[in-house]
C-alpha cells in the first residue's frame, strides 16, 4: 500500500468497521476517532487499528488528529435531522474543516463517502441536496490540493446493517398486515463488503483520482419485493400492505415525530428518486441469497437444513464472508 497510515471518520458505523479491517489486513495502520471508544472494543483485536476518544466535529480536534496521517477516509453521514440544520452541519460545514484539516496537515489523498442520488441542485430530499453539495465542496475546493475519490452507494446490506435487520425485527413482531410506504420504491442493494472492496482498490489507484462512482448490486428490486424477501426468509405472520403516495406521506409525517424516527418527511422524499446505477458494472453479491440465509438469525427452521447444505457446498457465500 502506498498510503499506509489512515485516518478512517466514521469507522466506529456498519460499514466503518468492515473498512477498518479491512484496510488493516492489507497493511494500513487505521485510526478511527469516536465518541465512546469502549463501545467499539471489537475493533482493537486488530493490531493495526487504533480507537481514539475525539469528536471530529470540532475542527481543531480534527486538524490534531489528522497530523501525520497520509490519508484520508470519510464515512461521516447522518440519515436523519434530530435538530433543523443538522444537515448542514454534518455533510457540508464538516467537508469544509475536513478539506482545511487535509491542507494544514499536507495530506494529499481522500476517499468520501456520497450516496446514490446525491445531487445539490436536483436531489428529492434535504438529506441528497446536502449530501450533493458536500461532495461537490470536496471535488471543488480540494481539487488544488486533494485527490478526492467518492463513492455513490446504494443501499448497503450486510451483517448489523440498519436495513434489512431493522425491517426483520420489525416483522418478526408484526401480525396481520404491515402497512408499507413507497413501495414501489425501486433499489440495488449493494452488500458491504462489495462496498469496502471497491474502496480499498481504490485508495492507491491514481486513476481514480477526481472520480465519482456509483456502487449498486446485481439486482434492482422494489421496496416491496424486498420486505416480502424478508417475510418469507423469517416465516413472519403478516402481509405487506402497500400505501399509496398520500398515506405513504401520512405515515411519514406520523413516525418522525415518534421515538427513534422509523421513518421521516425526509426520508419519503429521498424514496422518490430510484436507487438504482445505470452507468457502472454492478458488484457481484446477491441481496436475494443473503435474505433467503436471514432465516437462521431469526429461528425460522424451515431454512435450517437447506442452509447448512448450501454452507457445506459452498464455503464462498455472501453470508459466510461476514467478518
Amino acid at each position: 500500500m502506498l498510503h499506509h497510515n489512515v485516518i478512517l471518520l466514521g469507522g466506529s458505523g456498519f460499514i466503518g468497521k468492515q473498512l477498518a479491517f479491512s484496510l488493516a489486513n492489507r497493511g494500513c495502520q487505521v485510526t478511527v476517532p469516536c465518541r465512546r471508544p469502549h463501545r467499539h472494543r471489537s475493533l482493537l483485536v486488530h493490531p493495526r487499528i487504533r480507537v481514539v476518544e475525539a469528536n471530529v466535529l470540532d475542527s481543531e480536534q480534527l486538524k490534531r488528529l489528522c497530523r501525520g496521517k497520509d490519508a484520508v477516509i470519510n464515512l461521516i453521514g447522518i440519515l436523519h435531522e434530530r435538530n433543523k440544520g443538522d444537515f448542514r452541519t454534518v455533510h457540508i460545514n464538516f467537508i469544509k474543516s475536513l478539506v482545511s484539516a487535509c491542507t494544514d496537515n499536507s495530506i494529499k489523498r481522500l476517499l468520501h463517502l456520497s450516496a446514490l442520488g446525491a445531487d445539490q441542485a436536483s436531489g428529492s430530499s434535504l438529506y441528497l441536496r446536502s449530501k450533493g453539495e458536500g461532495e461537490n465542496l470536496l471535488h471543488t475546493f480540494g481539487q488544488k490540493d486533494l485527490e478526492v475519490t467518492s463513492f455513490q452507494p446504494s443501499v448497503v446490506f450486510g451483517k448489523h446493517d440498519q436495513f434489512i435487520n431493522r425491517f426483520a425485527g420489525i416483522l418478526k413482531l408484526c401480525i396481520g398486515f404491515f402497512p408499507l410506504a413507497c413501495p414501489g420504491s425501486k433499489i440495488a442493494p449493494v452488500y458491504v463488503g462489495d462496498l469496502v472492496k471497491c474502496m480499498v482498490d481504490t485508495l492507491d489507484d491514481r486513476s481514480s483520482h477526481s472520480k465519482r462512482y456509483t456502487v449498486c448490486g446485481p439486482e434492482v428490486f422494489t421496496l416491496q419485493q424486498i420486505v416480502e424477501l424478508i417475510i418469507e426468509a423469517i416465516n413472519a405472520h403478516c402481509r405487506v400492505l402497500p400505501l399509496g403516495n398520500a398515506l405513504s406521506k401520512l405515515q411519514a409525517a406520523v413516525l418522525q415525530n415518534l421515538p427513534g424516527k422509523l421513518f421521516t418527511l425526509d426520508n419519503y422524499r429521498s424514496l422518490q428518486t430510484d436507487n438504482v446505477c445505470t452507468d457502472t458494472e454492478p458488484c457481484p453479491t446477491s441481496l436475494r441469497q443473503y435474505i433467503q440465509n436471514l432465516g437462521v438469525l431469526f429461528n425460522n427452521k424451515k431454512h435450517y437444513a437447506e442452509f447448512r447444505q448450501h454452507c457445506a457446498n459452498n464455503r464462498d457465500t455472501s453470508f459466510s464472508q461476514e467478518p
